[in-house]
């Protein structure tokens, strides 16, 4: 439930803290740590990889919060033209309504303005923010909420894990640096928010455990982008089906109550109203957002090979789909077992919702 970033900059035209040269990713330096994709998989192949934002999981909260706000706020006012146009000719109060009414509109509507402003950053703008990482011309395009594409070398980025300390929450962040290589000139995230316990936030320790999800995801893509898709497609069992459509109602139910799904039960339950909440703002924002579309140019040079083994990409489901079948079948292309269970065999006990956790702490 973290929107820095969408709601708020992240900070630029500054230095590199000391926290993030210690805490620094580097990319050709493989972590001993399982890759868990983290749902985070919108299309795979072996050009390029494409994954959803870090806000995509939560998608509906700040659209629930914005319209209920939104929503009170418009009955109260209603409420109290009601009550001046119902009250009795000879009640007479300390105050005239027309000058109550006035008072009361003029302090809602600086909340009203800040919620619809949160409104529009969720919908009636886009239903994902995309990012693309490309093996082959070695470039990472990132879809800005604005609409326009940073793109940028992967070598060139410097990847550092990033720390939300409102939440305590940790994310891995893509710098962009001047050429003094000191100076952040823009930021981007990717998908995987999570907590981290004090020994993996602890850098001089140098090295993950096993519930370190965030470094866990950025070597999902590190290994995509170093070793090729072979070394990470087993891993891949969803894909996220929005590059092209809306997602289903359902899809959204499913991806949001995956947020929990690992959750002990006495915390799902307390949980479950307000996911329940969120997945039907979630539907709403969907509906009034726009596809995003890569420019022709970036398309270009991510052209797929004919019979390529490696393209995955979700059904209307989610269900990941072989776009050549044949082709991976002769190459043993497939998913095999969940993350951190690679036992071989093919995943897919209990509810579609604890299947699409794939993990454990999801966000």
């Amino acid at each position: 439930m973290e929107f820095s970033g969408l709601i708020t900059k992240y900070r630029a035209h500054r230095p590199l803290t000391e926290q993030e040269r210690a805490h620094q990713l580097k990319q050709k330096l493989s972590l001993n740590v399982e890759p868990h994709y983290q749902l985070s998989v919108i299309k795979m192949n072996s050009t390029y990889l494409e994954s959803v934002d870090k806000w995509f999981a939560w998608k509906g909260m700040i659209s629930a919060i914005s319209l209920v706000v939104i929503g009170m706020c418009v009955a109260l006012f209603l409420a109290m033209v009601h009550l001046s146009l119902t009250r009795a000719p000879d009640f007479h109060g300390e105050t005239d309504d027309g000058t109550l009414l006035i008072i009361v509109g003029v302090i809602m509507l600086p909340l009203l303005a800040g919620a619809s402003w949160l409104l529009l950053r969720e919908s009636c703008a886009y239903t994902h923010y995309p990012m693309r990482f490309n093996r082959k011309t070695r470039m990472v395009h990132v879809f800005r909420p604005n609409g326009t594409v940073l793109s940028v070398p992967w070598e060139k980025l410097f990847f550092t894990l990033g720390h939300m300390p409102q939440w305590d929450e940790w994310e891995v962040r893509g710098h962009v640096l001047e050429p003094d290589n000191q100076t952040v000139l823009e930021s981007f995230a990717l998908s995987y928010v999570g907590s981290l316990s004090a020994s993996d936030a602890n850098a001089t320790l140098g090295y993950s455990s096993a519930d370190d999800f965030v470094r866990a995801h950025w070597e999902f893509v590190r290994r995509y982008m170093e070793d090729g898709p072979q070394a990470v497609t087993d891993h891949v069992q969803f894909c996220m089906p929005v590059a092209t459509l809306r997602e289903r109602f359902t899809v959204g139910v499913e991806r949001v109550f995956a947020n929990i799904a690992t959750a002990n039960v006495v915390l799902y339950w307390l949980l479950f109203p307000v996911c329940l909440v969120i997945s039907l703002f979630r539907f709403i924002a969907m509906r009034t957002s726009k596809i995003p579309q890569w420019p022709s140019e970036i398309e270009a040079t991510c052209a797929i090979a004919p019979g390529d083994p490696y393209v995955i990409e979700g059904d209307a489901t989610g269900e990941r789909i072989a776009v050549f079948p044949d082709a991976a079948r002769a190459a043993g292309v497939g998913f095999k077992a969940a993350p951190g269970k690679r036992t071989g065999a093919t995943a897919g006990a209990g509810t579609k919702s604890a299947r699409m956790a794939c993990a454990k702490k999801q966000r």
